[in-house]
């Protein structure tokens, strides 16, 4: 299978040093965002938006570790800001109405907050239960009236969605997920259905990984799918605009870490099938598969691998390999907003441009180094124009 090595725009030693706040600072520019962001994203008709990723560095002169969410805006010469946060953010949820609004979760811990991307701070902590922990990822309904939310019975792992105004982010209520330890959620079919992630328990029980699919008004199981091999858990998904499903998964826990993780693919009603060829590249996808986008012009799905630093493209009709990148440190995948390029985050926090026709590198990367070091990275357009 074709391969392309993507350099770095620095040596990347086995121990990443952890850069100072000051070093940040300067490697972002000392362009500030800002309120004028709105107005340069307005003017635009069309922008490769803005990149939103979390990050965390050791201040030097503390020794105390900061997280903070780190702001690229690609079309104003990647100028950047970083907003400083009280946890390590996962996930992030976009209001649909109000754009400059924005939820951060903390994957697997009491972190969550709402922060204003314009003014460049958090808002307001949004709190659960000591018994419950947010588990990384939520979603606006389709009219920005509640917030829905991935989170988990500590004690039992059983998992459940956590209904919670938007306004005020009071709980309104809470359903099932039908499965434990859920994840990743995401609102298809016009609001109607959330498709949600259960990672399961551990190797060892029967506490199985599934993909679930719940009605978001009468919170009624639609359909439950289930993994070909029980040596994965349900981590990410990507569902594309014909419905077809990907999902990208970490080893069960139990196993050991350099055992390898799956993409799963199920396109229209077929099988629910994980990826097991060509051998020589599906072995190197050790550790979590953890980050995933469809470009669905293409009907083309990129997964990132960290442990394995490796990138994987996939055609969906197919269910086949397409290419892959050796890249260090693999995490958040994107696409621009004018669908014209694919965005990588790896590395010291490197982000690139692809290529999508080509799946290669555009020139030099766009922002050589910087705090971002978060799974995921998210493409925000910013206010209406």
């Amino acid at each position: 299978m074709p391969s392309a090595t993507l350099q770095p725009a620095a040596p990347f030693p086995s121990a990443l040093p952890s850069p100072s706040r000051r070093d940040f600072l300067l490697a972002a520019g000392a362009a500030a965002l800002g309120a004028g962001l709105g107005g340069s994203c307005a003017l635009r008709p069309e922008r490769k938006g803005v990149i939103v990723g979390a990050g965390r560095f050791l201040t030097t002169d503390t020794g105390v570790m900061t997280h903070v969410l780190c702001v690229f805006d690609l079309d104003g010469g990647a100028r950047s800001r970083a907003i400083d946060m009280e946890f390590f953010g996962h996930g992030l949820a976009f209001h649909p109405r109000e754009p400059q609004r924005a939820v951060v979760f903390e994957k697997k811990g009491a972190g969550c907050c709402e922060v204003d991307l314009l003014t460049g701070r958090v808002t307001r902590a949004i709190r659960t239960p000591p018994h419950r922990a947010f588990y990384g990822h939520g979603a606006f309904s389709r009219d920005g009236a509640v917030l829905f939310a991935t989170e988990n019975h500590l004690e039992t792992r059983n998992g459940l969605i956590v209904v919670r105004d938007a306004k005020t982010f009071q709980e309104l209520g809470e359903f099932p997920t039908y499965g434990q330890s859920p994840h990743d959620c995401h609102l298809i079919d016009d609001g109607r259905t959330l498709a949600i992630t259960n990672g399961g328990g551990a190797a060892e029980t029967d506490a199985l990984p599934s993909v679930t699919f719940v009605d978001a008004e009468s919170r009624k199981l639609l359909e439950k799918l289930t993994f070909d091999t029980p040596r994965i858990n349900a981590g990410h998904l990507a569902i594309s605009a014909r419905r077809d499903v990907v999902a990208v998964s970490a080893p069960r826990d139990g196993l050991p870490r350099e055992s390898q993780g799956g993409v799963t693919i199920r396109t229209g009603a077929g099988p629910f099938e994980t990826m097991a060829r060509p051998q020589e590249v599906v072995q190197r996808m050790v550790g979590e598969s953890l980050s995933v986008c469809i470009d669905d012009g293409r009907r083309v799905v990129g997964v990132t691998n960290p442990d394995g630093n490796i990138v994987t493209f996939w055609d969906l009709d197919g269910r086949r390999l397409v290419k892959h990148l050796d890249l260090p440190v693999p995490r958040g995948i994107t696409r621009t907003l004018d669908g014209r390029s694919l965005v990588l985050s790896y590395g010291q926090g490197t982000l690139a441009l692809l290529d999508p026709e080509t799946l290669t590198p555009r020139a030099q990367p766009v922002v050589a180094t910087s705090t971002l070091s978060g799974s995921h990275i998210f493409n925000w357009d910013g206010p209406a124009a």
